[in-house]
């Protein structure tokens, strides 16, 4: 018996050991170092290590804007992830282009893998017919508003068009209601403003021919219109927009010092852990205002975030199950559980049981008819660079729209010079 045991005993250790040799690491990168988001990766990876004992997964998290320069650097040297977040779009599409991030095109349709998503929340990682990556988290931009600072500035309707949107902004101005809290220190805030309202100024043939930085002119003159309308809205923001940060607006909004914020869905969770409850009970929300223009009014702005595997990777197939796992059915469920997060996944919940405002807000995503990416990541990095110093001056009164658009331009010629 006990020689029995010695060598189930021995067999167990071997077995181990080779294990442990047999072990890959995947380097893992994404951009969420909070005290939020940071633990729920690491139960993640650890169940995922449980799961594939021949995989260790290495984490960094490195927060958004020096996400977006460490992962320019390291892509194509020895430093690069295996599997790495993503904004789809220009973003991704400079490295697609460079050959720094890997097609799993075979890997979704040959599975079946490519049926458990929302086509609309996958579509955004396919370039040139080929898909990269695969949704994270989905995401849209909407108008969250004070139903009692309404009432109180005699506001009795939720606007519908530009004109309605204006004028719900001068009766709360004259009833002392600062209007619209917006932080703008980073300005990727300012870049879904104008996202939005370039969309809807610009005829859509255009409009996607400008944001291809082959073909782009930027040429439009609805352009220039978009940024007159918004003109129109500077008068309604809080003081000193550029100083402040865009979580720092959100706040003042939940503490009901201003009666509206235009504000991403997957900002919900916060009514829920950081708004008063009189906030939590008298909140709703509405569409960017129709306003008017040659676009399809009918979009929604926003895109899904997610997450690609670097072409450089030595551990393809590992690298393709964390993947599938992180961006699935069980950790989606999760996601939403405990960060407030819904990925790309099909039928994740039931109405009931989700909170309504988050029900209603995904509907607005999935029944949205198109999705306009974030303008800051569907534009050329170096056409980005000077059109949100520009924006900021706008904000400052400093510039106004025809000149911001011909520095728009300019960048935009030295860039389409290079294709």
């Amino acid at each position: 018996m006990r020689r029995g045991l010695l060598i189930l005993m021995v067999f167990a250790i071997l077995i181990s050991t080779f294990l442990v040799a047999q072990q890959v690491e995947l380097k893992f990168l994404h951009r969420w170092p909070d005290p939020i988001n940071q633990p729920f990766f690491e139960n993640v990876v650890k169940d995922f290590e449980a799961l594939n004992p021949d995989i260790k997964v290495n984490i960094q998290a490195i927060s958004n804007d020096p996400f977006k320069e460490k992962i320019k650097i390291v892509l194509g040297t020895s430093e690069a992830p295996d599997v790495f977040f993503t904004w789809p779009g220009e973003f991704t599409n400079r490295f697609i282009r460079a050959g720094r991030v890997m097609d799993i095109t075979d890997a979704l349709v040959s599975t079946g893998w490519i049926d458990d998503f929302v086509y609309s929340q996958l579509e955004p990682f396919m370039y040139e017919g080929r898909f990269y990556g695969t949704p994270y988290r989905i995401d849209g931009k909407v108008f969250m508003y004070n139903r009692l600072l309404f009432e109180e500035a005699g506001v009795d309707f939720v606007p519908e068009t530009w004109e309605e949107f204006l004028v719900a902004c001068e009766k709360l101005n004259k009833a002392g209601i600062t209007p619209i809290s917006f932080g703008n220190e980073q300005p990727w805030a300012i870049s879904h403003y104008i996202g939005t309202l370039n969309q809807k100024s610009v005829p859509e043939d255009v409009w996607l021919k400008d944001l291809d930085p082959a073909k782009g002119t930027w040429d439009h003159p609805g352009y220039v219109e978009a940024l007159k309308k918004f003109t129109q809205l500077i008068p309604y923001f809080n003081q000193f927009p550029n100083a402040i940060k865009h979580a720092e607006a959100r706040a003042n909004f939940f503490a009901g010092k201003s009666a509206m914020m235009y504000v991403e869905i997957v900002e919900i969770p916060y009514i829920y852990t950081d708004a008063p409850v009189e906030f939590q009970e008298n909140w709703g929300m509405f569409v960017f205002p129709n306003t008017g223009g040659p676009g399809n009014q009918n979009y929604l702005t926003g895109y899904p975030e997610g997450f690609v595997i670097s072409a450089d990777t030595k551990y393809p197939e590992q690298a393709l199950r964390f993947l599938k796992y992180l961006t699935g059915r069980e950790v989606g469920r999760r996601e939403f559980a405990e960060v407030g997060y819904l990925n790309g996944i099909k039928n994740l919940f039931d109405k009931d049981e989700v909170d309504p405002g988050t029900w209603d807000a995904v509907q607005l995503v999935l029944e949205a008819e198109a999705m306009a990416n974030w303008l800051d990541s569907s534009l050329h990095a170096r056409i980005w660079d000077v059109y949100s110093v520009q924006l900021q001056m706008l904000v400052d009164g400093v510039t106004t729209p025809e000149k911001v658009m011909q520095e728009v331009r300019k960048a935009a010629d030295r860039v389409r010079a290079e294709f």
